[in-house]
Formats: structure tokens, C-alpha cells, sequence
């Protein structure tokens, strides 16, 4: 059996916050699909997992997926498909009371809640996300731990105003509990085109590496990284480990937009087709896009020309900053002189 493919759904783009880093700029429902399109979506791509022999990794999140009542009715339905292997939601973490946690444990597959914070305290998070959701999901947080029924994933995306925060971010993931911590890039789409100033310099993405290393105590070069354009952390072992996250654009993963459409990653937003029209298949082997994301050599500049074949850099923070999803990675500092 190969390994699992990893789709993160979005059901809708509704949402009850603002956070200034949004890759959206649509919070409304317009594009939410009725249960009968959402199903045609699960057929669809649960006929090409099988035909792959492969099983689905299905995230589900929006917006904020705990607004549409339709979600129940979905993880249901996922939880009840031989094709998926694994359940998880993607949440902001303030709408997770008593009521809904009961409803979410009656998905075995279910196993992972993420859960997006972007400081280690009300200031530098809410600053970000809004007043008041620290404190919300710190009081969620002990609630869902107390049901001692999911992983717990904490979501941090590092921009010039909160990456110097990460070190306390540690030491909160460790003292509430936390399985797992996610730490991505900030992009700037939709709402985040207004900020493009937090995007952080090379220079300061590379002080972060460095943070990394101090605190795991990692021994080697900085180089060795660089094909991970996010990083995972465990802290459910004796000591934290440290884990890369490889791009899966055109490798392992694709993402689910409300309407059906779908792109290569959240952070890319190039459409390649839609599940409500088209075979997950017919998507996946013939979009031409995918196709020059996977070759190494589509890529322009110092990417394109680098030895290091393992990595084709961050497309997305590319496509974003230069608006050619092949260009220069602007973080990667590799040859830099």
C-alpha cells in the first residue's frame, strides 16, 4: 500500500475572525456547496484514491467549519469510507464547546484537531487573530485535553511580528499539553496582500531555522533544511523532535476550495480544475501546472540551477511575491555569497 494522499478541505469560507495574515478575502457562504455537491466531491475523489490503491488523509476546514452544519454530516460519511485512512479538522479553536466535542468524538477516523494561535500570549495573538481569542482557546484547549480523545496540533504562521515569540510558543505547547506544533510562512493573499510587509526576510527566516536548532539542540548545517518549506513538531516523546514538512505540490496532496475547485496548495491559488466537473484523476495526471511544478527544471532563477534535486523551494511564497508560481524561492539563501 502506498502512502496516504493528504486533501485539505475547505467546506467554506465563512468565518466569525479577521486575522490580519488571511489567505482569504471572501467570508461569506456564497460558494458553499449542499450536501448532495459535497458528496459528489467525497465520490469522486475517494474513486481515484481506490483506483490508486492508496488511502485519503482528509482535513477538513474552511473558513471556519465549525459554522456549517454540514460538516457533521460529512466526517460521517468520510468516517464511514474504506478509501480514508484519517480524519482531521482545522479550526480557530473558539466555537469548540462541550456540545461539539461530543459530536466530533463519534468519528473514529477523527483523530486530529489542529488549531490555529499565532502567539504565545493575548498580545502578540490577538494583535493578529483578534481581542479576546487567546484566552477562548486556552480555555478550549483544556477542554478538548481533558476528553483525552484527539491529537492536539497547534497552528503558529511566523511573520516579522511574531516570530521572535516562538521560543515562549515552545514552552506553551509543553506546559498545556500540546501534541504537535505546525510552523508555516506567512503568505500574503487576500486579506494578507495588505501586509505584505511581514513577510519575513531571508535573513529572518533563517534566524527562525536557527531558533529551531537551539531548541532541539540540532546538530548540522542549516542547509540541510532548506527542502522544508514548514516545520513539525512532536512533543508526545520523552523529548520534542523536530520534523520537516516537505511541499506535496504535485507529490502527495492537493487542496478543496467551497466551490469544488482545486488547487495545488491553500497558498497557491492557481485553479487546475473542479471535482464537481471533472475525475480527481483526470486533474491530477493532466494539469499542465502540476506538471512544471514537478520538474525541477520548469523552475527559473537560482532554483531552477540548484543541485540540491530534492527541493523545488516555496512556490507559493514565489507566486505570491513575484506572481509566477516558477520564479526564485525569496527565502532560500543557498549560494548566497
Amino acid at each position: 500500500m502506498k502512502d496516504p494522499f493528504h486533501f485539505q478541505w475547505h467546506i467554506t469560507n465563512l468565518c466569525n475572525l479577521r486575522c490580519e495574515h488571511c489567505y482569504q478575502d471572501d467570508f461569506s457562504k456564497k460558494r458553499d456547496l449542499d450536501w448532495s455537491e459535497l458528496k459528489k466531491i467525497s465520490d469522486n475523489l475517494l474513486n481515484t484514491i481506490k483506483e490508486w490503491d492508496q488511502k485519503a488523509c482528509i482535513h477538513v476546514t474552511g473558513g471556519e467549519p465549525l459554522l456549517r452544519p454540514e460538516l457533521f454530516h460529512l466526517l460521517d460519511h468520510l468516517d464511514q469510507q474504506s478509501e480514508v485512512e484519517e480524519l482531521g479538522i482545522i479550526t480557530n479553536g473558539l466555537l469548540m464547546d462541550r456540545e461539539r466535542m461530543i459530536k466530533l468524538s463519534d468519528f473514529p477516523k477523527l483523530k486530529k484537531i489542529k488549531i490555529s494561535l499565532d502567539g504565545a500570549d493575548a498580545e502578540t495573538n490577538d494583535a493578529i487573530r483578534s481581542k479576546g481569542a487567546f484566552e477562548k482557546v486556552m480555555q478550549n484547549l483544556s477542554l478538548i485535553r481533558r476528553e483525552k480523545r484527539f491529537e492536539i496540533i497547534l497552528m503558529f504562521t511566523v511573520m516579522k511580528k511574531n516570530f521572535r515569540n516562538l521560543p515562549f510558543f515552545f514552552k506553551l505547547c509543553q506546559d498545556n499539553g500540546i501534541d504537535g506544533l505546525i510552523i508555516e510562512r506567512f503568505i500574503p493573499l487576500g486579506k494578507g496582500r495588505g501586509i505584505t510587509s511581514e513577510v519575513l526576510r531571508k535573513e529572518e527566516w533563517n534566524e527562525m531555522i536557527g531558533m529551531l536548532f537551539h531548541f532541539f539542540l540540532t546538530e548540522g548545517e542549516q542547509n540541510s533544511v532548506l527542502p522544508y518549506q514548514a516545520f513539525q513538531i512532536s512533543f508526545t516523546g520523552e523529548e520534542p523532535e523536530l520534523l520537516g514538512a516537505p511541499c506535496v505540490i504535485g507529490v502527495d496532496g492537493l487542496c478543496i476550495m467551497p466551490g469544488g475547485s482545486v488547487f495545488p496548495c491553500r497558498r497557491l491559488p492557481i485553479s487546475i480544475g473542479n471535482l464537481l466537473e471533472t475525475p480527481l484523476k483526470e486533474i491530477w495526471e493532466k494539469s499542465e501546472i502540476l506538471e512544471k511544478l514537478r520538474r525541477k527544471e520548469s523552475l527559473k532563477g537560482k532554483c531552477g540551477r540548484c543541485e540540491m534535486k530534492e527541493c523545488r523551494g516555496c512556490r507559493s511564497l514565489a507566486f505570491a511575491l513575484t506572481g509566477d508560481c516558477l520564479g526564485e524561492d525569496p527565502h532560500c539563501r543557498y549560494g548566497d555569497v
